[in-house]
């Protein structure tokens, strides 16, 4: 009789492992599943955040800046300085400096507002001297 209980409980042990093992494989193919829902829906977990590129937006500053009447010398997107990786969100706000050449009648200096018209990247631009 005592050969019949071993064989009994190492029978249940291997039972339980089964089920362990099977349910472990159930967790990670949901697991599996969810992350490849997320990334097919285009989670924004995982897309990575979209920033305005530095030389159009330097090339659209220098086109709203009047450089007859502020800068001796016409400034290049070199002299254009505004804040890097700016995120690309409807409504945002923020300035650029254009630091140029000036003479004695002019500054060399021009502030530019600068409006993130939507979530395309569209621009709206403002220049004051």
């Amino acid at each position: 009789m005592g050969s019949f209980d071993r064989t009994v409980r190492v029978t249940d042990q291997r039972s339980f492992a089964r089920g362990v093992i099977a349910f472990s494989l159930a967790v990670i193919a949901c697991c599996v599943l969810t992350v490849t829902i997320m990334l097919l829906a285009g989670s924004p977990v995982v897309q990575p955040q979209r920033v305005l590129d530095q030389d159009a937006l330097a090339r659209a500053v220098l086109n709203a800046v009047d450089t007859d009447d502020a800068f001796a010398k016409t400034p290049t997107i070199d002299d254009v300085v505004c804040p890097a990786s700016i995120t690309v969100e409807g409504g945002r706000e923020f300035e650029c400096n254009v630091v140029g050449v000036g003479d004695g009648n002019s500054s060399g200096h021009a502030w530019v507002k600068v409006k993130i018209k939507d979530d395309q990247g569209n621009l709206s631009v403002d220049a004051t001297t």
